[in-house]
């Protein structure tokens, strides 16, 4: 078992930034994994989509300065997230953290 950290710049620039939706269920974190985002910078928004119920509205999550988003239990099961395109609004940086299983 070992920690993983993940640091994503994002530039400063007027250029919309993205991620689209996803799901951390890669088989390396093991069936319920822990993720924790440590947001610095200027704010984004976050957003949770249910995978199997559509009918379900989207979450959103304000990511500001120093924020900690953490994603635990089945989350990854039946959530998808993304950080839609918007306005870069200055710079940010994030660190997500993962606990990789062998």
């Amino acid at each position: 078992m070992d920690d993983s950290i993940i640091a994503r710049p994002h530039n400063t620039g007027l250029a919309k930034v993205a991620v689209q939706f996803t799901a951390d269920d890669e088989k390396e974190l093991g069936m319920n994994p822990v993720i924790a985002s440590l947001s610095f910078g200027a704010s984004r928004n976050f957003q949770l989509q249910h995978r199997f119920q559509k009918s379900i509205p989207k979450q959103s999550i304000a990511l500001n300065d120093a924020s900690l988003l953490v994603m635990q239990g089945e989350t990854q099961h039946f959530w998808k997230h993304q950080i839609p395109k918007q306005k870069n609004k200055g710079p940010r940086i994030n660190l997500t953290f993962r606990q990789i299983i062998y």
